[in-house]
């Protein structure tokens, strides 16, 4: 299913389950939350999230936007393997914000067998922050460059 998933796309789906778990699981979140939150105008909002529920990563009702049990599988996926990708940035020297911008690149060209391999090989740091907020704080700062 990632298969046809960019950075961006990424980027809203996290938005959406990011909204999700603001609001303790609850449905619907709104078009103009996500994008609020991505720091994107409507318009582009609206294209982007018609990809998604197009995907079935989504879905859309009269009360706003919920997040499907696949798109809840695909953006558990890949919040893993970012933090294991960014955790092994940072062992290798990068500061946090670049790793995390590097990682949301690499996030969906590593397969998930690598990742697996790449995590038994890391120290048992952690980053202290929170991922998912972590992920999109790189989605936006890399709209504004």
């Amino acid at each position: 299913m990632t298969d046809n998933l960019t950075p961006e796309l990424v980027d809203y789906l996290l938005a959406v389950v990011h909204l999700t778990a603001k609001r303790g699981g609850q449905c619907c979140i709104k078009l103009i939350e996500v994008s609020k939150i991505l720091g994107v105008a409507k318009p582009t909002t609206s294209l982007m999230l018609k990809k998604l529920l197009r995907m079935g990563l989504i879905t859309k009702s009269t009360q706003g936007i919920a997040i499907s049990e696949l798109g809840l599988e695909v953006s558990k996926t890949i919040t893993k393997k970012h933090e294991v990708l960014e955790n092994m940035l940072i062992q290798h020297g990068l500061d946090h914000d670049r790793a995390c911008e590097v990682a949301r690149v690499l996030e969906l060209v590593v397969d998930d067998s690598d990742v697996t391999k790449i995590s038994r090989t890391l120290k048992d740091s952690q980053s202290e922050c929170d991922k998912l907020q972590c992920r999109l704080n790189s989605a936006v700062r890399s709209r504004k460059r």
